[in-house]
């Protein structure tokens, strides 16, 4: 599977129990006239994400184009985080990344409350969504590309968010 398009669900507390998960996408699915997406636990998600009460699913993306108007899942993202939320009575969220492009969404929602989103930058979004999981942003850069993570967000800090290089502060 292509590390460049991922779809990752965020769980909270929700004990591993993925025919809950999967039967919530599907009404979600059902609703959009979307086909019901695949979807598995990431077995190697980062300790601090497990310390955190953080459960990883991801949605395989189908590569190419879709035929006819049938829309992809990342399509939808806030719709399936919203559901999630409803249906697991806690928070969650959903990140779409498409590092080909350096896009990400991110979609957080809890009950009872209206959900945040962003779009944007590959980094930009990364950030902000490790600010809401309340882990260091290596730590979900790691899930999303693996070890080029530190190398990544290495280079933005060295040079900048416009790819100028960044002067040491004069002491």
């Amino acid at each position: 599977m292509s590390q460049q398009r991922r779809l990752v669900l965020f769980l909270s507390d929700v004990e591993g129990n993925l025919t809950a998960l999967r039967q919530t996408l599907k009404g979600v699915c059902e609703g959009l006239d979307l086909p019901t997406p695949e979807v598995k636990w990431v077995e190697a998600r980062p300790d601090a994400l497990a310390d955190g009460g953080w459960h990883v699913a991801e949605i395989p993306l189908v590569s190419g184009k879709t035929s006819g108007k049938v829309s992809s899942p990342e399509e939808h993202l806030d719709a399936m985080t919203q559901a999630l939320s409803k249906d697991f009575r806690d928070r969650s969220m959903g990140m779409y990344v498409d590092r080909e492009h350096s896009y990400a969404r991110v979609c957080m929602a809890a009950p009872s409350r209206p959900p945040k989103a962003m779009e944007g930058e590959y980094l930009d979004v990364l950030r902000q969504a490790a600010r809401w999981l309340d882990v260091e942003t290596t730590t979900l850069a790691r899930l999303f590309s693996g070890n080029a993570a530190r190398n990544l967000l290495a280079a933005a800090v060295d040079f900048g968010p416009d790819g100028k290089p960044v002067e040491a502060p004069a002491h």
